[in-house]
C-alpha cells in the first residue's frame, strides 16, 4: 500500500485566494513521511520563478547585450520559496487532535500525520503560488513548469522508513529511549530486504560518549572480535550523529549506558505516492490566520488542532501596526534623490529588535530598456539600505 496525500483536508486548498501571507501550510498524510527526503519532495514557488522575467512579469532589458542582468536580484525575491518543516502525528482527520505520543517504533497505518510547513519569507500579498508535491507519476498534471518533470524520477515523497529507537522489558513492551538515544535518516535496503531491525548493545558503560557500543543488521549475526569487520561495528556514544548502514544514523545523549545494554531500531522498505499533486493559491493582505473559538471551523476545515508553533491569537492593544510611510505607499514620481525612508508605527520600538534580518527594503524591477554598465553581480545583491535610527515610534531608513 503507498502512502496517500489526503488534498480535501489539507490547508489551503487547490486554487484558494487570500491566503494569509504569514499562515503555515498544513497538509495531511496517510501515515508519517521520510522527514529526511521532504525537501526533495515538496516544492513551493511563486510567479518570479520564471528565469526570463522578474516580479509581475517585468523585463529591464541592457539594449547593448540584451540580456536581463537584474533579474532575480532584487532583496526577498528567489522564485523558489525555503521553508522549514517539522510533522505532527495526530489520531484522525476529522478530530484532529495531536497524538499524546510523538514516537513511533514500528509503521502505524492507523495513525495520519500532518506536515508543518513554515516559510523562511514571508510570501508576496496579492501573488500567486504554486506547491508541487512529487510522486511517481506527473503524466496527469496540466501547466507543470518545464523542467519540474524530471524532479519526480527518484524523488517522490515516501513513508517514514527509519523509526525511533526502543528498548523492550521483560513483557516485551516497548520502553521510551528518546531522551537517551535517537534514530534519523532514509533506510536503503541492502538485499532487497522488506523490513530490518538495527541492534545497538553496550560494550563499555560509562557516561555519554565514555560508553562504547556495537551494532548490526537483524539479518547479520552478531559481530564478534574475531569477525575481520567487528572494528567497523564499534564507536563511542557520541552527541552527534554517527553513520551506521543502509541509510540509518544515530546520536546518543550524556546519559549513562550500562554494559550489554540493548538498544533497537526498526526499518522497513520505503513506499512512495503514487500521483504528483500541483496546488495553486493566492494570496492576500492579511498576515496571520486568527483560529476561530469555534473549533468546527478551524483552517484546514475540521477539527480543533493548534498545530505546535502556530502563532496564537492577538488582542488589538498588543498588535504592533505600521501607521504611516514617507514616501507613502504606492507614491509614484518620487525624486530620484530621495535618501530616506520613514515608517511610523502604533507603539513605540524596541531598537534591539530592528535589525538588518527583521527589516527588509524590496526593490522591484520595472519593464524598460538602458544602455551602459549594469554593475557587477555583488553590487546588485548588496544591501540596498541601512537603518539609521529609531526614534520612539519612528523607524528611518538610509537607501
Amino acid at each position: 500500500m503507498t502512502i496517500q496525500f489526503l488534498s480535501n483536508v489539507s490547508y489551503p486548498q487547490n486554487n484558494e485566494d487570500e491566503f494569509p501571507v504569514g499562515q503555515e501550510i498544513i497538509f495531511l498524510f496517510s501515515e508519517s513521511v521520510d522527514i529526511k527526503k521532504i525537501k526533495e519532495s515538496f516544492v513551493l514557488y511563486g510567479q518570479d520563478f520564471d528565469r526570463t522575467s522578474g516580479p509581475d512579469n517585468a523585463l529591464w532589458l541592457n539594449t547593448q547585450s540584451g540580456e536581463n542582468p537584474f533579474f532575480l536580484r532584487s532583496p526577498g525575491f528567489k522564485g523558489f520559496v525555503d521553508y522549514d518543516v517539522k510533522q505532527v502525528l495526530v489520531t484522525s482527520h476529522k478530530t484532529m487532535e495531536e497524538r499524546a505520543s510523538q514516537l513511533q517504533y514500528v509503521p502505524e497505518t492507523d495513525q495520519l500525520a500532518a506536515l508543518v510547513f513554515t516559510p523562511k519569507t514571508v510570501l508576496k500579498e496579492n501573488s500567486k503560488y504554486e506547491i508541487f508535491v512529487v510522486g511517481n507519476n506527473v503524466d496527469s498534471l496540466e501547466n507543470l513548469p518545464e523542467g519540474f518533470a524530471n524532479l519526480s524520477k527518484d524523488r517522490a515523497l515516501s513513508a517514514r522508513t527509519v523509526f525511533d529507537a526502543y528498548s523492550l522489558d521483560l513483557n516485551g513492551d516497548y520502553i521510551d529511549v528518546s531522551s537517551r538515544i535517537k534514530s534519523y535518516g532514509s533506510f536503503k535496503p541492502k538485499n532487497n530486504e522488506q523490513s530490518a531491525t538495527v541492534n545497538i548493545k553496550i560494550l563499555n558503560a560509562g557516561e555519554g560518549s565514555s560508553a562504547k557500543y556495537k551494532w548490526w543488521f537483524s539479518d547479520e549475526l552478531e559481530p564478534q572480535p574475531a569477525n575481520p569487520v567487528y572494528k567497523d561495528r564499534v564507536s563511542r556514544c557520541v552527541q552527534r550523529w554517527r553513520k551506521l548502514d543502509r541509510g540509518v544514523l544515530v546520536k546518543f545523549s550524556l546519559d549513562s549506558y550500562v554494559e550489554d545494554e540493548v538498544f533497537q531500531i526498526n526499518c522497513v522498505k520505503s513506499e512512495t505516492l503514487d500521483t504528483s499533486y500541483l496546488l495553486a493559491f493566492q494570496t492576500g493582505t492579511g498576515s496571520i490566520y486568527e483560529y476561530p473559538e469555534n473549533s468546527s471551523t478551524s483552517p484546514i476545515g475540521v477539527g480543533n488542532l493548534v498545530l505546535p508553533g502556530a502563532i496564537p491569537n492577538q488582542t488589538q492593544n498588543t498588535v504592533l501596526e505600521v501607521v504611516s510611510v514617507t514616501p507613502f505607499d504606492g507614491s509614484v514620481n518620487n525624486p530620484l534623490d530621495l535618501s530616506k525612508i520613514i515608517i511610523e508605527f502604533n507603539s513605540n520600538l524596541d531598537p534591539a529588535t530592528i535589525t538588518q534580518d527583521t527589516v527588509t527594503l524590496t526593490s522591484y524591477p520595472i519593464s524598460g530598456t538602458f544602455d551602459g554598465y549594469a554593475g557587477t553581480r555583488s553590487d546588485r545583491e548588496r544591501k540596498v539600505y541601512k537603518i539609521i535610527s529609531v526614534e520612539d515610534n519612528k523607524l528611518i531608513l538610509e537607501i
